[in-house]
């Protein structure tokens, strides 16, 4: 994917590597969903979510968590391909094909996204260089 280090998202923090043990990925993805609710909500409520400087991070945190969910997204497909052959035998080879086209493309879009996010940085930190700090949107 566009030939990044994908062990060093654009936030600075390590994306655990395959020897990493953590929790199924079910639960992991339940816990995503449910945070990123919360900041749907908190950043679509009416009243002030939070300040200028506070929103530059919440933007480096997406992008590095978009850049974590592209490699997610192209591990899931791989998956899918290397299982064609065995677990997922019984299942019609194009409909594997497809899962696993459309997991690639889906981790291209997030990727995309990501570096959207991250090529904007200059004008968020412009704007948040240009307002008091304690500049409440």
């Amino acid at each position: 994917m566009r030939g990044r280090d994908l062990k060093e998202p654009e936030g600075g923090e390590r994306v655990p590597g395959p020897q990493r043990v953590t929790l199924p990925p079910t639960v992991v993805a339940s816990h995503l969903r449910a945070c990123a609710d919360d900041l749907a909500v908190s950043l679509t409520a009416s009243g002030t979510a939070a300040t200028v400087p506070e929103l530059l991070k919440v933007v480096r945190h997406l992008v590095a968590g978009q850049q974590a969910l592209a490699i997610a997204l192209e591990g899931m497909a791989g998956r899918v391909e290397g299982g064609g052959e065995g677990a997922l035998a019984t299942a019609p080879a194009v409909d594997v094909e497809v899962v696993a086209e459309v997991l690639r493309a889906a981790a291209t879009a997030v990727d995309c996204s990501a570096e959207a996010l991250a090529e904007s940085r200059p004008s968020f930190e412009c704007v948040s260089d240009s307002v008091a700090p304690d500049t409440r949107l």
